[in-house]
């Protein structure tokens, strides 16, 4: 299975970098985008928003991702508390080789009715949180020009330091980024950190990983954190009960599950 987001975030494990001489800028991020997760992905998942005073609120979700083909897909379906439940949240990623723009869609229960996200839309805040939801999406490598920078150590593991500069002025309006440094840990091609800056050259945003657990033989995020530097409010995406190669059934995918919604019987079982 190809990686999700980066932000967001399940990683997996390719051998290779450690060790290695200085690899090839475009070629690693390709590598972070493409690294092996299985064909599908279980997960219980936290959205915890913490405002600049450090008071807390928690949302509690459901994450399925499977891939199709060249291609991959996520639902996010919101189960608690009650004001939130029965959101749903899908994106289709494309096979990058096509060159198409990854596509999004949410639905609201308030208002019955499935709204896809424009590309101008995808910089605005996710569910009230510091995630904006292009940060959801698959890391793009064809979107930026890249260089490594130099090798720095997060969570104890050696990571290449990667300056990546948006290609277009379209790809800096979809984004809202028109620079980002990422720090990719070099034994399993997982984005640790990443550093987000504005036009005038600073830094506005930055997301680490807390928690890197391996599941099933597979490097995984199982803590991400998204601090904004403007306002001091902080989100976490905590993961837990994470499973791979579940099989999980194509209707989860259909866009009709976000107005029915994911019933218990589509949770898949624990092994």
């Amino acid at each position: 299975m190809t990686s999700r987001l980066c932000t967001l975030l399940l990683g997996a494990c390719l051998a290779g970098t450690a060790g290695a001489t200085t690899p090839d800028a475009t070629t690693l991020m390709a590598e972070v985008r493409q690294r092996n997760d299985g064909q599908d992905v279980y997960s219980d998942l936290d959205l915890v928003l913490i405002d600049e005073k450090g008071g807390t609120r928690t949302r509690k979700l459901r994450y399925f991702q499977k891939d199709f083909g060249g291609d991959e897909k996520l639902l996010l379906y919101f189960t608690d508390p009650n004001d939130v439940k029965g959101v749903g949240f899908q994106t289709f990623t494309y096979d990058e080789k096509v060159g198409k723009i990854d596509d999004q869609w949410i639905y609201l229960p308030a208002f019955r009715q499935v709204r896809r996200i424009a590309a101008t839309d995808k910089r605005g805040s996710f569910m009230g949180s510091e995630f904006a939801y292009i940060d959801l999406e698959k890391v793009r490598v064809t979107d930026y020009t890249q260089k490594i920078t130099g090798e720095e150590s997060i969570l104890g593991r050696a990571c290449w330091v990667v300056e990546r500069t948006p290609s277009s002025d379209e790809v800096v309006a979809r984004t809202g980024y028109y620079r980002t440094v990422v720090w990719v840990d070099k034994e399993s091609d997982v984005v640790l950190k990443q550093s987000y800056y504005d036009a005038k050259g600073v830094e506005f945003k930055v997301m680490t990983v807390a928690r890197l657990e391996k599941v099933q033989d597979i490097w995984t995020v199982m803590q991400s954190d998204m601090h904004d530097r403007v306002s001091d409010k902080k989100s976490s995406l905590v993961f837990s009960n994470v499973r791979y190669n579940v099989g999980l059934a194509d209707k989860l995918f259909a866009q009709s599950i976000l107005k029915t919604g994911v019933s218990d019987a589509d949770v898949p079982q624990a092994r």
